[in-house]
């Protein structure tokens, strides 16, 4: 009966205070705030880009599979506003290997990513977005990084941990890596060459030795606490190199206290949280104790998850507190907490009950006495979901509101002062019973290997209805694949937890696969110490809602510039044509009066090379066309250090071993195709002369017998678009990079440098305009390839990435310059493979082992408008636990996963 009076009282004080927030009143700063806020949200409505990948992490030789879901808005509805969606691949060195353009329909992509013989083992991260994100920033990017073992550790196993101490006020990090071989027999007593790289640069280069272990103690002394991301130690063993990410800062044990909504206020109680964070990156356990200047203890603190912990703190005017802390080694510290505050507020966020939230103002005794008006927003990515004038009477006031009338996700609660001038701030996740009912079963729970299974999948939405959606879902052999599901990135951790939060979240789907107590307070505790800052209320309160800097991208691309004359002033009315000859591409159009123009709606499935030329009004070529180009993408370091590998062998153990009796098979089968990473053979040939119809060379030559690939040109180089295009289609593993600003060749290992007839093009612009049409392919003579000998590419200056030697045909030069002609290579949307599912419903069909870790991936499974649907597959051989996840969304941006297991003999 209680609980029941006690909703019908918060029920009639919500519907009091809702009908209290929005009286009209013209001079009223909340009314104001409340309308910037929307003008805010409509001019800049954030896109969210979730990747479903179909495995948590992979082997040389796989192939990445995922599908793009992006949303839009506070109800997390399939995006209309973005027609493309960017995918990058990138190294643990922070470099862009590969880069997708993939069109989005209806809210949503598919792609892949094929692990080609040219990677190697070590932590990658994909990252995706949109044009229209990049306002936003990069923090709030799609961004995952995994682990790709290899099958063939070359009989070379490792692993590095890391320590922090200082020495001489120094901080120095000390890097343990240990060795050895597949039987895990320590490999004494071994010279090891190895480098420390920086930033890109090699600050140290040494030799040593390993102990009785196998383990060797490196240390790296830098006078700068520096983030470390895309650093690392790269040592050759045995003539084996290993490279090992430096995924620590050089920094100590870590320790921050955050008091709730902003400062400590003398006389009010507030909650502390705190966050403790080791030289990993991860967070750690300690224990201890708050006490006052006099040694009274206060407070009691210990860590519930990932570092993270809070407690209860009734501050005193005029006193200061100190936290002693134990950390998880041992060792004691003394930290000291923010100072106390005699004047403010703090405001507190509660959810003492299912359908309520509690919202508490607590103000100073100089606040009560002035008894002011205050102005309270509760807001969720721009959308005002309560706001109203609060009158400041009592040391405590009180506001319920209810949780239904939030969608889940994190809500932002801001207090200001009577001039619109933000006070205090607090977020808080809010769990809503809005998403999808998803039901998967299967006929039985037991089956044998390579038998045919029907999933049946059944989808209502949040109120019980069967309702439509569309699907992704991946079916792995767990055993092979072994999964934390805490640390999974799912469409409920990505869409609503992290693609809103800045920094690193250790095991974001803790938080949604425990529905406990502890896991409500553990979100809590995130939200008390994790930044959260999509805009800035003085910015909006000032009506200086920044416009975008970056247009929406339709399926089609665009191409805009503006034509001038030769003296640097503007042509009007200039004519300007986009031909594509391979394309079949002909668009004419008159510049406007100030001599600009554009193209728009145009498609590619492909990249394709364009010709702009432009006459001024009077038909006349001496002019100059200039082609608009969005800035270059920053390459952003990794943000989530925490999750990269340094026992990758460890880690993937049952994986890769999975991967080895997989390439044996192929291999005793003469199925050398499959085979994910095939034994290095290495191959001596005499030297070729040299071809005396190429220009000289200069310093820079390269033995061809030394070289990892000599390409020679034929009748075919007409058939060219560009060289880069050209030398992506004859270099396995070369991929052309066209969206970064510059044209650059990349592999696994980041840009490939150029040298052309013996002079080292170190300009990007140069380089750029090389490759992309100042070169014709019919033009060379041959190109020497050099990507794997580190010692040759040292010679020739490089930074392990690899190098191009162009070598012209005698008497021939770059192309010459035209100003009234650009030739341009737009990036078109990639071409996407289907999965493959082999099926064994054939005798003959039976025969050789099925050892496959992704059994079945679907991305395109769509539920009727009685929510069902059914899909069917082939087991691989058993046995194994077979887990099913399924993912997906509705026209109502209701968000749906489920996780079916099933028994394979």
């Amino acid at each position: 009966m209680k609980s029941n009076k006690l909703s019908l009282s918060i029920g009639l004080l919500c519907s009091i205070m809702l009908l209290f927030a929005f009286v009209p009143k013209a001079d009223d700063p909340i009314e104001k705030l409340v309308g910037a806020l929307q003008k805010w949200a409509d001019t800049n409505p954030q896109e969210k880009v979730y990747l479903h990948m179909d495995k948590p992490y992979y082997a040389l030789g796989d192939t990445i599979w995922f599908k793009g879901y992006v949303t839009i808005g506070s109800r997390h509805q399939l995006s209309a506003l973005s027609g493309a969606l960017y995918v990058d691949f990138i190294t643990e060195q922070d470099s862009v290997i590969r880069s997708l353009k993939l069109p989005i329909t209806t809210g949503m992509v598919v792609g892949e990513f094929a692990l080609g013989d040219d990677f190697k083992e070590g932590s990658y991260r994909i990252r995706a977005y949109t044009q229209w994100m990049r306002n936003a920033g990069e923090d709030y990017f799609f961004d995952k990084t995994f682990t790709v073992g290899s099958p063939t550790s070359e009989n070379v196993v490792t692993k590095a941990d890391y320590q922090y101490n200082e020495v001489g006020n120094k901080p120095v990090l000390t890097a343990v890596l240990n060795y050895t071989n597949d039987d895990g027999k320590a490999l004494a007593d071994k010279d090891v060459k190895y480098q420390i790289v920086i930033d890109k640069k090699v600050v140290q280069t040494r030799s040593a030795k390993t102990d009785a272990l196998g383990s060797l103690r490196i240390s790296i002394e830098n006078d700068k606490r520096v983030n470390l991301s895309g650093s690392y130690i790269r040592t050759i063993i045995n003539d084996v190199q290993r490279d090992f990410p430096i995924k620590a800062g050089l920094t100590p044990n870590d320790v921050q206290f955050f008091p709730e909504s902003g400062n400590l206020v003398a006389g009010l109680p507030s909650r502390v949280a705190f966050k403790a964070v080791g030289v990993d990156g991860l967070g750690t356990s300690i224990t201890g104790k708050i006490v006052d200047e006099a040694n009274n203890d206060v407070a009691q603190l210990t860590t519930l998850h990932a570092g993270m912990g809070s407690f209860l703190l009734r501050s005193e005017a005029g006193k200061t507190y100190t936290a002693k802390i134990t950390l998880a080694n041992g060792t004691t510290k003394t930290v000291a907490l923010p100072k106390v505050v005699d004047d403010g507020y703090v405001l507190s966020v509660y959810q003492p009950n299912k359908d309520s939230i509690l919202v508490r103002i607590g103000a100073s005794a100089k606040q009560v006495a002035a008894a002011p008006n205050v102005g309270f927003i509760a807001q969720v990515s721009g959308e005002t979901i309560f706001a109203s004038p609060v009158k400041i009477a009592k040391a405590t006031t009180s506001i319920w509101l209810e949780k239904k009338l939030f969608p889940s996700g994190i809500a932002q609660f801001t207090l200001f002062s009577n001039t619109g001038e933000p006070l205090n701030e607090r977020i808080a996740f809010i769990r809503n019973n809005d998403h999808m009912q998803l039901n998967v079963k299967t006929a039985k729970t037991m089956y044998k290997g390579k038998e045919q299974v029907a999933i049946n999948l059944d989808a209502k939405d949040s109120k019980g209805k069967s309702v439509a959606g569309t699907f992704s879902v991946a079916v792995i052999d767990e055993s092979k694949v072994p999964v934390d599901e805490n640390a999974e990135s799912s469409i409920f951790s990505n869409i609503l937890l992290t693609s809103d939060l800045k920094g690193y979240i250790e095991k974001p789907n803790y938080y949604f696969a425990n529905q406990t107590e502890d896991a409500d307070k553990a979100l809590d505790n995130l939200m008390l110490t994790q930044g959260y800052r999509r805009f800035a209320w003085k910015e909006i309160a000032a009506g200086a809602i920044p416009k975008p800097v970056f247009a929406a991208e339709g399926l089609g691309f665009g191409v805009s510039g503006q034509v001038m004359n030769l003296g640097g002033k503007v042509s009007p009315n200039a004519t300007v044509d986009l031909v594509s000859l391979r394309s079949r591409i002909a668009k004419q159009t008159t510049a406007d009066a100030e001599g600009k123009f554009k193209f728009d709606g145009i498609f590619l499935t492909d990249s394709v090379r364009f010709a702009v030329q432009g006459r001024s009004a009077k038909g006349s070529d001496k002019v100059k066309i200039l082609i608009d180009t969005l800035p270059k993408l920053r390459m952003n370091k990794n943000p989530n250090m925490g999750d990269i590998s340094t026992n990758i062998t460890g880690t993937l153990k049952a994986y890769i071993e999975n991967g080895r009796k997989l390439d044996d098979i192929y291999e005793k089968t003469g199925q050398l195709d499959k085979v994910q990473r095939l034994k290095e053979v290495r191959i001596k040939a005499r030297r070729i002369k040299e071809d005396a119809n190429i220009n000289p060379q200069g310093m820079f030559r390269v033995p061809e017998a030394s070289a990892d690939q000599v390409l020679k040109f034929g009748d075919d180089a007409a058939n060219c678009i560009t060289l880069a295009m050209c030398l992506q289609a004859r270099i396995p593993g070369v991929r052309v990079e066209t969206n970064l600003g510059y044209t650059k060749l990349v592999s696994s290992r980041g840009a490939l440098g150029l040298i052309l007839d013996g002079r080292k093009i170190d300009d990007p612009d140069q380089m750029s305009e090389l490759l992309d049409g100042g070169i014709q392919p019919e033009d060379v003579a041959k190109i020497v390839v050099v990507r794997t000998n580190l010692a040759l590419i040292n010679t020739l200056g490089g930074d392990g990435n690899g190098y191009l030697l162009i070598m012209m045909k005698v008497g021939t030069s770059r192309k010459q310059y035209n100003p009234a002609i650009a030739n341009i290579s737009p990036k078109g949307f990639n071409k996407v493979r289907e999965f493959y599912s082999p099926k064994y419903d054939q005798p003959s069909q039976n025969q050789l082992p099925d050892l496959r870790t992704t059994v079945y991936w679907d991305p395109r499974v769509k539920t009727d408008a009685e929510g069902k649907s059914t899909f069917t597959f082939f087991n691989a051989d058993g046995p194994g636990s077979y887990k099913v996840i399924v993912e997906g969304i509705n026209a109502a941006g209701e968000l749906g996963r489920q996780v079916y297991k099933y028994t394979v003999q």
